[in-house]
């Protein structure tokens, strides 16, 4: 039964995460293409210099109250403490940073942005770190509880109201430089997460009128002790993953115009790589995301239960439809990255990128499960220290040949591979030695890489000029790639690489 929960809880997450994803990459589609490459590598950098600040408040407090909550609930303990608690540590700690950001304003728009005229954007940082402070401890509390509806609701509700808002004002105010473009982009942040908070005050109060309130005998200071103790090692992981992406946005352009790069071609080619390539790159997150946000209860309750069969039938269910899912993306951007480039983005220089990074769709998104498996298992510190160890291969990478003319901007593909097979195998490795796995290779690699070539197969015969798709109807293409997917899952059925009796048991739960 708690099997079963577990994948119903995947599948209703994953069918969110399809509907969110596709506002998210038609929101990044026509961002790209209303901003601009130049544009688009200032709102980047702009991402970047909040994730350094979300960080340190969100990763590791998010997964710590998740973690709690769980705990607390299986045991039919109150979490309403533990809720409280985080959400005045998080309202501190982002306040906190927002004096931090204003005293240093000039300085990260002259140094990090390289542009003095940033700094309104700057300013438009500080309500987005405060907000997604609060949503964030919402967004975990709920999915302590395993309820996966509210935040996914919340969720579609931010990226609606980013997109109508951030539409309307590029209408009004059409962006005439870079930076007002960035500008508005950033300012849209905010607009979405606070109509994601209104969202989670009224799923509060609603649950606060169906949950008598149960006092717990743990105070203040003891769930605050051990979310600060649970948290320090994520928190870490995280910080260290934000201060390098951060660091990378400031090296890679200092090292790209070293190999001969002016500084709009430097931020045009973030903006490419950054912006548009690895949006699609992280589509498997569609499915580990939803994979992951269950993993974490789920193994956290199975651990206290030493329930250790339905560990291992949970973490090898998780891997394989990783697999399934990113297997038959990864080969599309491999095959079809020039019309991919074009229909979506106008810019051919784009396509290179696109099949370089192609396959790091299946690492990035295995790297993504072993994480939460880890997490979920209690082995976060091993965790922490992989991606220590791959953040530091990343970054010596990314010194040593972007600034190459040899290499250029692939130094920055060949850092992003190094680091994400070191992660990953590390992480395999840590796994291993805790659980023993049985895998059936030729179900989990063999099956989906036929389906995806009848997939390919399909889409070229259903769209006869894949090489000219500006002059092709969308609906044309977007019909073709339907039939594909069609194609992918009646092999995956006739093979079984799906379980026949997976929705029986949906039904029956």
């Amino acid at each position: 039964m708690r099997k079963n929960r577990f994948i119903y809880g995947s599948i209703i997450m994953l069918i969110m995460n399809v509907f969110i994803r596709l506002i998210g990459i038609s929101y990044d589609v026509l961002l790209s293409r209303l901003l601009g490459a130049e544009a688009l590598g200032l709102f980047e950098i702009a991402l970047s210099t909040l994730m350094l600040f979300i960080i340190i408040i969100n990763s590791g407090i998010s997964t710590s109250i998740t973690k709690l909550v769980a705990e607390h609930n299986s045991n039919n303990r109150s979490t309403n403490n533990i809720f409280k608690d985080a959400l005045f540590l998080n309202m501190i700690m982002s306040i906190l940073l927002g004096i931090i950001v204003i005293f240093f304003s000039a300085y990260i728009a002259s140094y990090t942005f390289k542009n003095e005229d940033m700094i309104i954007a700057v300013y438009l940082l500080i309500p987005a770190i405060i907000i997604i402070a609060i949503s964030s401890v919402y967004k975990a509390y709920f999915y302590g509880l395993k309820n996966i509806i509210v935040p996914s609701i919340g969720e579609i509700i931010e990226a609606l109201a980013k997109f109508i808002f951030v539409m309307i004002i590029f209408q009004l105010l059409p962006p005439n430089n870079s930076v007002i473009g960035a500008t508005i982009a950033i300012l849209g942040i905010s607009l979405g997460e606070f109509f994601n908070v209104l969202w989670y005050l009224y799923s509060k109060k609603k649950l606060n009128e169906k949950t008598p309130y149960k006092e717990y005998i743990e105070g203040t200071k003891t769930f605050l002790h051990k979310l600060i103790f649970m948290s320090l090692p994520l928190t870490l992981s995280g910080l260290l993953n934000a201060i390098i992406r951060f660091f990378n946005m400031i090296l890679i352009p200092n090292k790209l115009i070293i190999a001969g790069y002016s500084s709009s071609e430097a931020m045009a080619t973030i903006g490419r790589i950054m912006g548009m390539t690895m949006t699609l790159i992280g589509l498997p997150f569609i499915v580990t995301n939803a994979l992951v946000v269950n993993l974490i209860p789920s193994l956290t309750e199975q651990m206290v239960h030493k329930k250790y069969r339905e560990i291992r039938a949970d973490i090898q269910l998780s891997l394989k439809v990783t697999l399934l899912v990113s297997i038959p993306l990864a080969l599309i951007y491999i095959i079809l990255s020039k019309p991919i480039a074009i229909f979506l983005y106008n810019d051919i220089i784009v396509a290179e990128y696109i099949k370089i990074m192609g396959l790091a769709t299946i690492l990035l998104g295995l790297q993504h499960n072993l994480a939460g498996i880890l997490y979920g298992i209690n082995k976060q510190n091993s965790a922490t220290f992989n991606r220590l160890i791959g953040m530091i291969i990343q970054i010596l990478l990314i010194y040593t040949l972007v600034g190459n003319p040899m290499f250029g901007p692939y130094g920055i593909f060949i850092s992003y591979y190094g680091s994400f097979i070191v992660v990953m195998t590390l992480d395999a490795m840590v796994l291993k030695k805790l659980i023993k796995l049985d895998f059936n290779y030729i179900d989990i690699l063999g099956k989906p890489l036929l389906a995806s070539a009848f997939m390919i197969i399909l889409v070229y015969i259903t769209n006869y000029d894949l090489g000219n798709l500006q002059n092709t109807s969308p609906l044309l293409f977007l019909l073709s790639l339907a039939i594909g997917a069609l194609a992918y899952i009646f092999v995956l059925t006739l093979t079984r690489a799906i379980p026949k009796n997976l929705f029986k048991k949906l039904l029956r739960n």
